[in-house]
């Protein structure tokens, strides 16, 4: 990862990881990849997750507990010739951030630890509530049911890329473009663009 892109502020990775509703788990089957899009939520450093006892994701997570996840949200596509007149496919690219958490893979058993993180999920998903706690003693059968399952990180590594690296006379080119394409996350991703430039670009 280009040093330009990496971000390391604490505050700034957990905002990631609570805006965004899902991620990518990816595991190890034997000697292939197995990847797929699941529901999470933070406690701490600890990612959280839930489904159903049995299953392919269930049989490997017990085979093989090493598991790396990955959150993406996308911001503007930036189309070749927003930033060059050269013609060039290259320049084009996408900006956006994103958080890899790698680590491994624990089964909670611990009922109280089970209903915080569904609670957590719950609160992240549903924030205007409308639902019973889930302390209720009507979830006890459905809880001890789902199977609760945590990420316990080894490394977090965070990339925001938003033309840090560009040269001033392309960073703002690329604004102007955006400006006149004028959706909703072109302006989100102009905002995103100045409050990360680097105070020493070119």
């Amino acid at each position: 990862m280009k040093e330009v892109f990496e971000i390391k502020d604490q505050k700034s990775i957990y905002q990631v990881l609570e805006s965004s509703e899902y991620g990518t788990l990816a595991i190890c089957a034997k000697d292939r990849p197995y990847s797929l899009p699941l529901n999470f939520a933070t406690i701490g450093d600890t990612v959280y997750f839930h489904g159903a006892k049995t299953g392919r994701k269930m049989d490997l997570l017990k085979q093989n507990s090493f598991a790396s996840f990955s959150v993406v949200q996308p911001y503007a596509m930036i189309q070749s010739y927003f930033s060059t007149d050269d013609d060039l496919a290259c320049p084009a690219t996408q900006f956006f951030k994103s958080v890899i958490i790698d680590g491994k893979i624990s089964f909670v058993h611990d009922y109280d630890e089970k209903v915080e993180a569904l609670w957590a999920l719950m609160r992240k998903l549903q924030p205007e509530g409308r639902y019973r706690a889930l302390d209720d003693a009507a979830y006890q059968k459905m809880i001890k049911a789902t199977t609760v399952y945590k990420l316990i990180p080894k490394s977090i590594k965070a990339k925001y890329k938003f033309g840090q690296h560009l040269t001033q006379k392309r960073f703002e080119k690329i604004i102007s473009h955006l400006e006149t394409r004028g959706k909703v996350l072109d302006q989100e991703t102009i905002t995103m663009m100045k409050k990360h430039r680097r105070k020493d670009a070119i």
